[in-house]
């Protein structure tokens, strides 16, 4: 199983230089990025993937929560799994990284943002300075990771190095408020949001109707191995507005789920509020089982109209709560203070 989680547009970018890592975050106001590190991890083999129930496999874990530093626009991030003296080491030891903005909620339910997340590909999702995703200083952030050491030795010292992007309060002119979108085909927050898929082809899909209108500047998507395609299409007349397709490796599993740029001659892809859209993922499993605790998620863009009427947080909200029971996350609500934040 190979993830592909992201956000943004599609504009790959170089990582960090070799430099011995050192664990929290570090605010880098002359490059514009908020560096955080998180190790170091000793992670054990683990069984092959394929037929594994996410269960069973090494759990997201807590590895930095802290308040975001400054006022701006989060633009995109840069990662690179690396050991104890910076060197690169494999990024298949990452299944993904989800980071939660824990002060705004989705547009299509009360959860915590996912403000940026990503598996084994891309390494780097930037935006233009055009477009950017609001950030204010003191919102509460979380950092997620689940490793998985597929090889036959114990890898020692492990570490992940991301530099969020941003751009400054003062950036002119001033950038199109954009925001993470997710579509999920079996969207249950609080609970799994896997599904099972029997031997053949195999379609699930859901129906999305977006709160507010506004342009989809770009989306990707997140399928499991044996994952043809994810799209979304006119739930009243069938057309089809985004479809990306898997490009597979000789045994089936995902090598890439490509990104698509839906703004690069025009505003993007319009999206009318109330209106019905269906969005539908695509395997074909030619195992004679039952493949167990797949996805199928499309992530976009958003640039609303009226960025004043994105839906508030409510801390008090159940699926709010039950969603970050599913993180263990709940008391950093009561106790996440800033993390000491260095300047350099």
């Amino acid at each position: 199983m190979r993830r592909l989680l992201t956000i943004g547009l599609l504009l790959a970018g170089a990582t960090a230089s070799a430099q011995a890592p050192k664990p929290g975050v570090t605010l880098d106001e002359k490059h514009h990025r908020v560096v955080v590190v998180a190790g170091p991890f000793d992670l054990e083999p683990m069984p092959p993937m394929e037929g594994m129930s996410m269960d069973a496999m090494m759990p997201d874990t807590l590895a930095q929560a802290f308040a975001w530093p400054v006022k701006g626009w989060f633009r995109g991030f840069e990662s690179e799994v690396i050991d104890a003296h910076g060197k690169p080491l494999p990024r298949d030891l990452l299944h993904h990284f989800t980071l939660i903005n824990l002060d705004r909620r989705t547009l299509f339910d009360p959860v915590a943002e996912r403000m940026a997340a990503a598996g084994l590909t891309p390494a780097a999702v930037v935006a233009p300075a055009s477009v950017g995703t609001p950030l204010s200083p003191g919102q509460r952030l979380a950092l997620y990771i689940m490793w998985h050491n597929g090889g036959t030795t114990a890898q020692h010292g492990v570490y992940l190095r991301i530099n969020l992007l941003w751009l400054p309060a003062n950036e002119l002119p001033q950038p199109l408020s954009a925001f993470p979108v997710n579509l999920d085909v079996n969207a249950h927050y609080g609970q799994s949001n896997t599904y099972d898929v029997p031997p053949g082809r195999h379609e699930k899909s859901a129906i999305i109707t977006f709160p507010l209108s506004g342009w989809l500047l770009g989306a990707g998507g997140h399928l499991h191995d044996y994952g043809r395609g994810v799209r979304l299409e006119d739930a009243e007349t069938g057309k089809v507005l985004v479809q990306t397709n898997a490009v597979l490796g000789d045994s089936g599993e995902i090598k890439e789920l490509p990104f698509h740029v839906l703004a690069l001659w025009d505003r993007g892809l319009r999206i009318h509020a109330g209106h019905p859209y269906r969005l539908i993922a695509t395997y074909e499993n030619p195992t004679r089982d039952t493949l167990r605790d797949v996805m199928g998620e499309m992530m976009a863009l958003f640039v609303p109209d009226h960025p004043e009427r994105w839906p508030t947080v409510n801390y008090g909200d159940s699926l709010y709560i039950a969603d970050l029971n599913g993180y263990h996350a709940v008391d950093l609500l009561k106790t996440l203070k800033p993390a000491p934040v260095a300047e350099h």
